[in-house]
């Protein structure tokens, strides 16, 4: 349970660190280069592969879920209206809440799923051995770490679905219905608490990679 807790707080401190460095580093490039536009196009660049998993994660959950997508666009393109740049996007048609929410939250679970998978074959089995392969891998897990969670856009009527998941909970729970033992064994065994160990240790990795690029752009 202490784990499970460690990674709720780690995802959380990643999310709020993770906005820091996306807005410093868009304001470092806007005060490089003095015009917003052009600061906008290399910001955009740099977060084109974390913003091509995003967005190809939104599309394969659409169509998963049997949800119709219309356009993927993953070129940059200046809003219209308002002011400000979509990095990319995917039309998706509208559908139930939990559809919707299951489709906002892919990229998260897409981008967990690699920065995972590529600790665990990097960390337990050592498949890399020179700075420039770890050099890589720090790219990967930073680009990913800083695309996966979602927009505003991606959680539309999510919190509607959540108010409404943990009210039936409450209302379960206060008439007695508890996880069955089987169920609690398996989520809490001895193979479940080695992984989620192994997450909260996996999870310190990109934070600790936002927090040097954040503190470096403070220094800058």
């Amino acid at each position: 349970m202490l784990y499970l807790l460690l990674i709720l707080i780690e995802i959380i401190s990643l999310y709020f660190i993770s906005r820091r460095v996306v807005t410093g580093i868009y304001n470092f490039f806007y005060q490089v280069t003095k015009r917003k536009n052009l600061g906008m196009y290399i910001f955009a660049v740099l977060f084109l592969p974390g913003t091509f998993i995003h967005e190809i994660s939104l599309f394969l959950a659409a169509l998963f879920l049997l949800v119709p997508v219309g356009e993927l666009h993953l070129i940059p393109r200046f809003k219209e209206e308002g002011g400000g740049m979509d990095l990319g996007s995917v039309a998706i048609a509208k559908t139930d809440p939990i559809r919707r929410f299951l489709i906002g939250v892919a990229p998260f679970m897409f981008g967990i799923l690699i920065i995972f998978s590529l600790l665990y074959f990097v960390l337990m089995n050592r498949i890399i051995s020179t700075v420039w392969e770890y050099a890589l891998v720090g790219i990967v897990i930073f680009e990913v770490s800083n695309s996966m969670f979602a927009s505003k856009k991606d959680l539309e009527g999510a919190l509607a679905l959540i108010i409404f998941i943990v009210f039936i909970i409450g209302v379960l729970y206060y008439v007695g219905v508890r996880v069955p033992i089987k169920i609690n064994g398996l989520l809490f065994n001895n193979s479940a608490v080695e992984f989620y160990r192994n997450a909260a240790l996996f999870l310190l990795i990109p934070i600790v990679i936002d927090s040097i690029v954040l503190i470096s752009l403070k220094k800058v």
